[in-house]
């Protein structure tokens, strides 16, 4: 079956994708400790404006308003995942550096 370039490319995940969510995670905007009106509802450790954080033994796993889930391994070597609301996954992996 022969699809053509922009059907391969539909669903790639862009470079502006993975650098918006990774600057939420990096900065945590207005970090708090209690839920304000509007903030995502459940069982998590800390909120941020658009999002919210569950600290789990070995990650950290960020829940963002758009439906998108960070998971960051607490390990010295770093380990992303980002599954978006659409399904598209990307993993981020620190490879050696010394360890």
């Amino acid at each position: 079956m022969y699809m053509n370039v922009e059907e391969l490319f539909r669903n790639r995940v862009t470079e502006a994708q993975i650098a918006h969510v990774m600057q939420i995670v990096a900065t945590l905007p207005n970090r708090r400790n209690e839920p304000i009106s509007g903030d995502i509802s459940g069982e998590f450790d800390f909120w941020f404006d658009g999002g919210a954080c569950r600290i789990i033994t070995g990650c950290n796993e960020y829940d963002l308003a758009d439906g998108t889930r960070v998971t960051v391994g607490t390990i010295p070597i770093l380990s992303v995942t980002i599954q978006f609301s659409n399904g598209s996954r990307v993993t981020i992996q620190q490879d050696g550096g010394g360890f």
